[in-house]
């Protein structure tokens, strides 16, 4: 279903990981590329590179082992009324468990995020849902790549968040605040895997549960295996011990996610032909199916409907380049 009006919004959040011991020369290389564009500034905007540009920093991505994921919607797909009405579900979930016999000032506290998630424009809204849900997939399909390609590597995960200024907004905060209750609900909903073959020794003695007990005050995961004890790992320390707003100015790394972001965007939209964007598959990888997720927010009938067949070349190009995660 196309709006009448034609118009296309493609909304998408994007993740760039760097293998620590690639990053220096990601950099440096990153670096190289800048001194030869004469004219531009320190920061590089995605939306300012030509096609030829774009290709040289795919390449170099790709070089340097690095992985693209990435969550998007078109909004013009998208019930205005049930995007409101899931937020104010949503909203309403984080004081669900909330009751006269909690603390006074937890109650205020808890309230008052609330309010923050209520009041948040719905488009803003949309993009922390795609990005609790993106950062999920980044936890899942790392931990299954480098314990099978490069175990040591998933000792650490160090993240730098796009900050929209060089102090935290409310909205900013107050997901930064929900992010590890949001992700774990996925897990419970959505619980991740863990290959046999792979070598978890660098993740488990970081992150995993001393007991391994399964906290009691949370609902049980839906696994496919529930006889089996699974790995319960500590979200907080996977999300927290190394989490930062920045600005794009002062990180070469957000300005190359910032690249791969806009180029996925632009390659979809029609923006950006394919020589330019031949490789970008090569930066992800498919684990039940394709590696590119599309979010509708209607009802389920609606979602039926709501297809744009304009996007279906650019995502089998890309997806045709991407291996199975752990390849």
């Amino acid at each position: 279903m196309i709006p009448p009006t034609g118009r296309r919004n493609l909304c998408c959040v994007g993740a760039l990981v760097v293998p620590e011991r690639r990053q220096d020369e990601l950099l440096n290389g990153y670096d190289e590329l800048r001194k030869k564009w004469s004219g531009y500034p320190e920061e590089v905007k995605g939306s300012a590179l030509d096609e030829d540009k774009v290709a040289l920093v795919i390449d170099l991505l790709v070089q340097n082992q690095c992985l693209f994921f990435t969550c998007a919607t078109e909004m013009s797909l998208n019930s205005p009324a049930f995007m409101k009405e899931y937020q104010e579900k949503q909203a309403k979930c984080i004081t669900e468990n909330i009751s006269d016999s909690c603390h006074p000032q937890l109650r205020e506290q808890v309230f008052r995020l609330r309010g923050v998630f209520e009041q948040m424009p719905g488009q803003l809204f949309i993009q922390t849902v795609l990005l609790t849900d993106l950062i999920k997939k980044v936890i899942d399909q790392t931990a299954i790549q480098f314990a099978m390609k490069d175990p040591s590597e998933i000792g650490a995960f160090r993240w730098a968040i796009d900050g929209k200024d060089e102090q935290k907004t409310t909205y900013e905060a107050a997901w930064e605040l929900m992010a590890a209750g949001l992700i774990q609900g996925r897990c419970i909903d959505y619980p991740s895997i863990a290959v046999a073959e792979g070598d978890y020794s660098f993740f488990q003695k970081n992150f995993s549960v001393p007991d391994n007990k399964w906290p009691a005050h949370l609902p049980k995961p839906r696994t496919r295996n529930p006889s089996e004890q699974g790995m319960i790992w500590n979200l907080k320390k996977v999300l927290y011990e190394s989490m930062m707003f920045a600005t794009s100015s002062d990180c070469g790394g957000l300005q190359l996610a910032d690249i791969i972001t806009n180029a996925f965007r632009r390659a979809l939209m029609g923006r950006l032909q394919r020589p330019a964007y031949d490789r970008m598959g090569e930066l992800m990888r498919k684990l039940n199916g394709s590696p590119i997720e599309l979010y509708f927010f209607n009802s389920e009938n609606d979602k039926e409907r709501a297809t744009f067949d304009e996007y279906n070349k650019p995502v089998a190009v890309i997806a045709s380049r991407a291996p199975l995660v752990g390849m």
